[in-house]
């Protein structure tokens, strides 16, 4: 007769080993480190990843790994999961793959197992096609681990990274100090976002002192309102890291999981008109050089609460964001006179490029709000290398492949005008409000050229070319010689452009500009 007996099977001790194992590295099990982040102000990595991530969804890669370096430097070190949080989940049903640096274990450091974790995560979204969300904060490499030469080859991020971009979104969350080499993985993703009194730099301050002897805060080296304002670098800089999962998820709301898909649409119920108020008629000053907010006509255009500005106080003289009209996203470029009376710099050309980039990646259509100047000129201008600088938005448009759809509102003068998504780009809807002044330079500075600035001879003459060039700006010789399609009236400016949206989305074959067989287009900058 044969006994049976109780005792747990082998497998089954097994099983409890590795599971305990795993939880050793949860922040439950770690009181004295969740503390320790608590006490800095910040969430922890795995917090983070909790806050992006649907419930339930995270399936954690990797989560038993641990350093392998050699040496009195890294024995008996103490590494959860070697410093970085990765694996698969879904952000609002959708998949992702997520990569969360732990400043809690060696200061979020990069060593040889932590790059193996990275280096899966990246190939997980190449093959996948998925977006790739990383959280990036610490110093960058792992000195313990990272000297001699045998290193030299590395874990191909870089190039791995060259090939995510524009496959798949890159989203970076930036909620610490972040430098050297999680300062690179920012300047390769799509968009990144900051919480105020993070910092970001190539070098952290111990580095940058023993390299130079310069003494610097990590702030004063690179803090979240420098790069979010001045610099750019950075798409936006929000109050605290709740904020930064918020505007993460909203990010990739408007766009595909990847390149092969299209923009997810929202569900929309027309109203019985898309006119927009009368109150947008007195929008525009009757003086052409008196200012108004352009950012209260985007507004109006979109879906109500859909915008999302991106760099929103970085070259604040042109305005980018995301948004949807008739549920589908779009994004939308346009001057405002508030700011440098809406001309176009070296700071606003490279934002519009990028985000041109962007929304041409993931096939957003893009739409042009017009109300510029021209480009700002003089010494300043060009020690700033405007002369290239202000052919990237235009470069890019060259080399795009999305709709474009443009309106002019009231200024389009010289070069800008064509940077605005003027008529050489072959826009599917090409219209003016009838206050529009479209010209190669505006009436009174044309007048001056001719003149001169400061020459009052010849007054009446003067006056007379003035009043020519004026007329001549007026949009209605541009529709006579069917230059663009319709001059309309500012309330129809929703309703025609949703109108051109919904004929291409019926159309479904927008071919873009013809592009002959070359490997790739060389960049202005």
């Amino acid at each position: 007769m044969t006994q049976t007996t109780n005792s747990a099977p082998p497998l089954l001790d097994l099983v409890e080993e590795v599971n305990a194992q795993k939880a050793a590295v949860l922040d439950a099990a770690r009181p004295d480190a969740v503390a320790a982040q608590r006490g800095r102000g910040r969430w922890t990595a795995r917090e983070r990843v909790d806050a992006l991530l649907d419930p339930g969804s995270f399936a954690e890669i990797g989560q038993l790994a641990a350093p392998t370096g050699t040496g009195e430097l890294m024995r008996d070190v103490d590494a959860p999961a070697d410093g970085v949080v990765v694996g698969r989940g879904l952000v609002d049903g959708r998949p992702v793959v997520v990569v969360s640096y732990d400043f809690t274990v060696l200061g979020g450091s990069m060593g040889h197992v932590n790059d193996e974790k990275f280096s899966r995560a990246r190939h997980v979204a190449l093959r996948n096609g998925v977006p790739l969300i990383i959280f990036a904060e610490g110093a960058g490499a792992r000195i313990n681990e990272r000297m001699g030469s045998t290193t030299i080859r590395g874990h191909e991020r870089f190039s791995d990274l060259s090939l995510l971009s524009g496959w798949v979104p890159i989203v970076c969350g930036v909620p610490g100090p972040a430098f050297a080499g999680h300062a690179n993985l920012v300047a390769l993703s799509d968009f990144c976002v900051m919480t105020k009194g993070s910092a970001l730099g190539l070098a952290g301050p111990r580095l940058v002192e023993a390299a130079t002897g310069e003494r610097a805060t990590a702030e004063e080296m690179g803090g979240s309102t420098l790069h979010a304002t001045e610099l750019g670098s950075v798409e936006l800089e929000v109050p605290d890291e709740a904020a930064l999962v918020d505007a993460i998820k909203t990010y990739l709301g408007y766009l595909p999981t990847n390149a092969g898909q299209s923009p997810p649409r929202h569900s929309y119920s027309p109203t019985e008109s898309e006119r927009l108020p009368d109150k947008v008629l007195r929008l525009v000053p009757d003086n052409p050089n008196t200012a108004y907010d352009m950012r209260r006509l985007v507004r109006l255009v979109l879906d109500p609460g859909s915008g999302f500005e991106l760099k929103p106080t970085h070259a604040r003289n042109v305005v980018t964001t995301f948004g949807r009209l008739g549920g589908h996203p779009v994004g939308v470029i346009a001057n405002n006179p508030m700011f440098l009376a809406g001309a176009l710099d070296t700071p606003a050309s490279d934002k519009m490029a990028r985000f041109i980039n962007v929304c041409d990646a993931y096939g957003l259509p893009l739409i042009f709000l017009a109300d510029v100047p021209g480009y700002l000129v003089g010494t300043a201008a060009e020690r700033t290398n405007i002369a290239r600088h202000s052919m990237r938005p235009l470069w890019e448009l060259g080399q795009s492949t999305v709709p474009v759809l443009t309106i002019v509102i009231r200024k389009a003068y010289g070069l800008a005008y064509h940077t605005m998504g003027g008529a050489e780009f072959h826009p599917e809807l090409m219209a003016c409000w009838p206050t529009a002044a479209v010209s190669p330079m505006g009436a009174d500075g044309a007048t001056n050229v001719i003149y001169g600035h400061h020459d009052q001879t010849a007054t009446a003459q003067r006056a007379e070319v003035l009043d020519q060039f004026r007329d001549l700006e007026h949009p209605i010789h541009a529709a006579r010689h069917a230059k663009i399609d319709d001059i309309i009236d500012p309330r129809d400016t929703r309703s025609a452009l949703l109108a051109t949206l919904q004929h291409l989305a019926l159309a479904d074959h927008h071919t873009g500009h013809w592009h002959p067989p070359k490997k790739r287009g060389i960049t202005p900058v």
